[in-house]
C-alpha cells in the first residue's frame, strides 16, 4: 500500500511552477517563523529543494504559539531580531494554518502584509501581461496599479477567500488574493497558500537580483490603515448613510458593506466581519497625512469606537 506524502507532493507542485535554478543561484539565507504549527512540516523540505538556507524559529509542530497568531507587525518582534542576528537576506512569518505570509526585509523590519500579494502579482503578471487579477475590496490599490502597468484587468470581490477564489475561477484569472498576506495562485491551487507565496517572492527577488527593500521601491507606494470595533449597538445602515452623505463625491460600492473611492485615489471600506461580532474599517491614501485625515473623518462620522 502506497502511503501518500502530501508534503512532498505539494512542494513538488510548487517547484514545477517556479524558476528553481534562479532561486538556487542566489544562495538565499532566510529566517522563518513557523509559529510551531503547520509550516514546520512543510518548510524544511521545500527550502531544501529550493537550495535556500533555512534559519528556523518556533519550528516544533506542537501548536504552542509563542506570540499572538495574527501575522501583523505588532505581534512579530522575534523574527526581526533573528534576521539581523543571523544576517539573513530576508525573513518570512507564517500564520498557524499556513495560508497567510508576511515578509521581513533585510534590515529585520516586518513590512506590511499587503506586500505579500503585491510581490506575487508583480511576479506573475510580468510573465503573463494582460491576464486578469482578482482581489477583495479591502486590498491595497498597489495591486490595481501593478495590473494597469501590465494592461491587466483587476477585479474586486467581497472580502473572504471563497469569494476571491470564485472570482478567480469565473474570470480565469492568473493570480489573486487578499491583502492580509493571502495569495491564491491557481496554477497550483485555488486557496491561499503561504508556501506558494514565499516561493513566488523568492523567485521575484532572485530573477531581479533585488533585496526586499529594493523590490518595494519599484512598486506603487500607498499608506493603509486598518481598525475594528464592536458591532454591538451599531446600526450599519445608518452608518452607511452618514458616510455616503459626508463623502458625496465618492464612488460607491455596496457589494460588501460600504466602500467609498475618492477622486484623489484614496478610499475607505467599512464592513461587518464574516467571522466575529465586529466592524472592520480599512482606508488607504498616497501619503500618511491624507490617510490619517480620511481615517479620522470616517471614524468620527460613523461613530467608530
Amino acid at each position: 500500500m502506497n502511503i501518500p506524502n502530501f508534503t512532498k507532493e505539494h512542494a513538488d507542485q510548487i517547484i514545477a511552477h517556479i524558476d528553481v535554478e534562479a532561486i538556487r543561484a542566489r544562495k538565499f539565507k532566510v529566517a522563518v517563523d513557523m509559529i510551531n504549527a503547520s509550516a514546520c512540516v512543510m518548510d524544511p523540505y521545500l527550502f531544501e529543494q529550493l537550495g535556500v538556507e533555512l534559519i528556523s524559529l518556533n519550528n516544533i509542530p506542537n501548536g504552542k504559539f509563542t506570540h499572538r497568531p495574527e501575522p501583523i507587525k505588532e505581534n512579530l518582534s522575534e523574527i526581526g531580531i533573528l534576521v539581523k542576528k543571523s544576517e539573513a537576506d530576508l525573513g518570512f512569518v507564517h500564520d498557524p494554518d499556513a495560508d497567510r505570509l508576511v515578509i521581513v526585509n533585510e534590515q529585520g523590519e516586518v513590512i506590511s502584509e499587503e506586500y505579500s500579494l503585491a510581490f506575487g502579482i508583480e511576479n506573475v503578471l510580468s510573465k503573463n501581461p494582460g491576464r486578469t487579477v482578482v482581489i477583495n475590496l479591502s486590498t491595497s490599490q498597489m495591486n490595481v496599479d501593478i495590473a494597469k502597468k501590465y494592461s491587466s484587468p483587476c477585479i474586486r470581490t467581497k472580502v473572504g477567500e471563497p469569494n476571491v477564489a470564485e472570482g478567480i475561477i469565473n474570470s480565469n484569472a492568473v493570480i489573486g488574493g487578499e491583502g492580509n498576506g493571502g495569495v491564491i495562485y491557481p496554477a497550483i491551487n485555488f486557496t491561499r497558500d503561504s508556501f506558494t507565496t514565499l516561493s513566488l517572492v523568492l523567485e521575484l527577488l532572485a530573477e531581479r537580483k533585488q533585496t526586499v527593500s529594493e523590490c518595494m521601491a519599484t512598486l506603487p507606494k500607498y499608506f493603509i490603515k486598518k481598525d475594528k470595533c464592536s458591532v454591538v449597538g451599531k446600526n450599519l445602515n445608518e452608518i452607511y448613510s452618514k458616510l455616503k452623505s459626508r463623502f458625496k463625491n465618492a464612488l460607491i460600492d455596496e457589494q460588501d458593506g460600504l466602500r467609498l473611492d475618492l477622486p484623489d485615489g484614496s478610499w475607505i471600506h467599512l464592513r461587518p466581519s464574516n467571522t466575529e461580532p465586529i466592524i472592520r474599517l480599512f482606508g488607504e491614501a498616497k501619503n500618511e497625512k491624507s490617510i490619517e485625515s480620511l481615517f479620522n473623518e470616517a471614524k468620527l462620522t460613523s461613530g467608530f469606537q
